[in-house]
């Protein structure tokens, strides 16, 4: 009823699938799913199957997620020997 929006299926999932590659450093993974989070949202809002409340919910639950893929790469964890 009130609070928080109702959770769209597809989108927990691909949110549950990001965190588990970006906490075990899958770092090409992670990256596509998050492209891939960001397609399927645009998608599900164009055919109006998010309410306007738990679309803009999972896009600040995308834009949190953003500072932390922004500088999440290969680089971060190579050492020079």
């Amino acid at each position: 009823m009130f609070g928080k929006p109702k959770k769209n299926e597809q989108l927990e999932m691909k949110l549950k699938t990001l965190q588990m590659n970006f906490e075990n450093n899958y770092k090409d993974a992670a990256k596509l799913n998050y492209e891939e989070y960001w397609k399927l949202l645009e998608k599900l809002t164009e055919e109006g199957a998010l309410k306007a409340a738990q679309a803009e919910h999972y896009r600040e639950r995308g834009e949190a997620l953003r500072g932390r893929m922004d500088n999440f790469n290969h680089q971060n964890n190579v050492k020079t020997f």
